[in-house]
């Protein structure tokens, strides 16, 4: 009568057990899924990070570098340039080993027959002088437009070399007066100190005006133009 009570109690406390131990399991398993799912997420993350500072630290690539490049430039003001004394030389000093430091007198009407009669335009230039190279296309532009048996340009190099002097004017076709003042007479005579120097002749061979140097803004056809008119027309007043 003993046994059977006694089965029972064992069977109930057995059953009470597993109801226990499955409901522990049950509870665990959430937070266990929850563990894995924030473990999973911080491995992404650092994958993500890990990517990002891997193509941070790569080269950038040509075409990258040209957009970029093209974005700046576009975002820039352009520079102007400007013209000063600082970075035009306007006017190059004589540095012949031959000059003489004392000058002679400027022409006073010692007219030769080459120039009798003549509106002339003397140019005192050098083929090592940067100014008067550039300002080359506009002297031959100025005996181009005023050429006429009254006026003539006279070109007076200031060249150590003469064999230098020949070579420049016969590779820059200057078809117009050559003259090669070896012993600097003529920049003496006419008191010239820097290249290039332009000095208007009358036809009574005085000095009508004398222009030192090269102007940016302007041209010496600009320059000298209008003062050249004058004095060629000055010979058509006077005759009627």
């Amino acid at each position: 009568m003993n046994v059977k009570p006694t089965a029972l109690r064992c069977a109930i406390l057995a059953w009470f057990s597993c109801g226990v131990v499955w409901a522990q399991s049950t509870e665990q398993q959430p937070v266990d899924a929850n563990q894995n799912a924030g473990a999973q997420n911080a491995s992404a993350v650092q994958k993500t990070d890990q990517e990002a500072q891997e193509q941070t630290d790569q080269p950038m690539s040509l075409a990258d570098a040209a957009r970029l490049a093209r974005a700046n430039k576009g975002n820039s003001a352009k520079p102007v340039k400007t013209y000063d004394d600082d970075n035009f030389v306007r006017s190059t000093p004589i540095r012949k080993k031959n000059v003489s430091d004392a000058p002679e007198s400027a022409s006073n009407g010692n007219a030769s027959a080459e120039t009798q009669g003549k509106v002339v335009l003397l140019d005192f230039w050098a083929s090592w002088c940067g100014p008067c190279r550039m300002a080359l296309p506009k002297v031959k532009q100025l005996q181009a437009i005023y050429s006429s048996p009254d006026f003539m340009v006279i070109s007076v190099s200031e060249d150590d070399d003469e064999a230098a002097w020949r070579a420049f004017v016969s590779n820059h076709q200057m078809t117009w007066t050559q003259k090669f003042d070896g012993d600097s007479s003529m920049m003496r005579q006419y008191q010239v100190e820097g290249l290039p120097t332009y000095i208007l002749l009358g036809r009574d061979g005085k000095e009508v005006q004398r222009y030192v140097g090269e102007d940016p803004e302007q041209s010496i056809v600009e320059r000298i133009g209008p003062e050249l008119k004058r004095t060629l027309e000055a010979k058509e007043a006077a005759s009627k």
